[in-house]
């Protein structure tokens, strides 16, 4: 064997295990939870912890849609806590309990944000970063106006309010298959049509996108409407499950989704934002999350644990791949 050859074949094994880390990193990560608390991979609690990673996962692949055209926002999590509150308020009226024209009205609340962050950042030319932050400050203030600034909780809610705690057959809840079904339809769009193909190559390189015909004003601005509708969905999902909207709800999501869609950039496509990368990463998140929990150790390990695997991913990506994470624009 030439020297050549040697060095492809090492590349490519060290290459081929970095496609895997993601879910080398979950499986290992797990076990040792399990061995600290061994209850913690019980059928009950694995899919308690499927469905709390349902509500990152929405927000996430929302992210990676925006991540995908090139533009990131750090107002996800307020949008989150705002179309929850919106959810909730609505049906907390006693005469407002149909939930259809409740998610209607939600839906329609996120499009219209989605279209005004589209607006300012691309026709107004306002820096994304200002922008972002700036609506995030101003719809944490909505999301307090609307929740009275407390926890938001009806007795007047219909029954069906809660319906994202109800387990299909007796064992996968709700908000699993829901967050599931949207997976799919995000892997099929994203990676099967042209819409998907146009948006990878607006994120990639927004001028040969533009000399090849594609609107690249258009595309950002359906990005944006997407991720803002992810985020709503979020939003309802959340409020459904916990059965309350809580102020500090898209606070505590922001940071696990925005890594969440970063790691899947590590998963089978190397610095590709995909949605199975992404549908694990949420899952690691909140595995990291509840097994520093039920382990007993203090809350900042998370963090910790989270902040050092992010690192580690992005630097193997950086090891391997020359042109590494996809880029992103944080100003005009």
């Amino acid at each position: 064997m030439g020297k050549n050859t040697y060095i492809r074949k090492k590349k490519g094994i060290k290459e081929q295990l970095s496609r895997v880390f993601l879910l080398i990193a979950l499986v290992v990560i797990a076990l040792i939870f399990q061995a600290v608390q061994p209850r913690f991979l019980m059928l009950n609690n694995v899919m308690n912890l499927l469905a709390l990673s349902s509500i990152i996962g929405v927000l996430a692949l929302g992210n990676m849609i925006l991540m995908a055209a090139g533009e990131m926002s750090f107002s996800i999590g307020a949008q989150c806590t705002v179309i929850g509150a919106v959810f909730g308020k609505f049906l907390a009226a006693p005469d407002s309990n149909n939930m259809f024209l409740a998610f209607l009205i939600s839906v329609a609340a996120s499009a219209a944000i989605g279209l005004f962050l589209a607006f300012c950042t691309i026709r107004i030319g306002v820096p994304t970063f200002v922008c972002t932050l700036a609506l995030a400050t101003v719809v944490d203030g909505c999301s307090q106006l609307l929740n009275d600034g407390t926890t938001l909780y009806s007795k007047d809610w219909p029954d069906s309010f809660n319906i994202m705690q109800m387990r299909i057959g007796g064992i996968l809840p709700a908000a699993v298959a829901v967050f599931l079904g949207l997976a799919v339809l995000t892997h099929l769009v994203y990676e099967k049509t042209r819409f998907g193909r146009h948006l990878y190559a607006v994120g990639s390189n927004p001028t040969a996108a533009n000399n090849s015909g594609i609107s690249v004003p258009g595309m950002k601005v359906w990005a944006f409407v997407i991720s803002s509708v992810f985020c709503g969905l979020a939003g309802m999902i959340a409020a459904s499950y916990n059965n309350s909207v809580s102020l500090t709800m898209g606070s505590e999501l922001l940071m696990p989704a925005i890594a969440a869609t970063m790691l899947s950039a590590t998963f089978l496509k190397l610095g590709k934002y995909n949605v199975p990368g992404t549908v694990l990463a949420a899952i690691l998140m909140i595995v990291i999350q509840n097994g520093v929990i039920s382990a007993g150790y203090p809350i900042y390990v998370k963090d910790i644990v989270q902040g050092l695997l992010l690192t580690v991913a992005v630097a193997i990506i950086a090891l391997i791949k020359e042109d590494g994470l996809p880029s992103v624009k944080l100003e005009s």
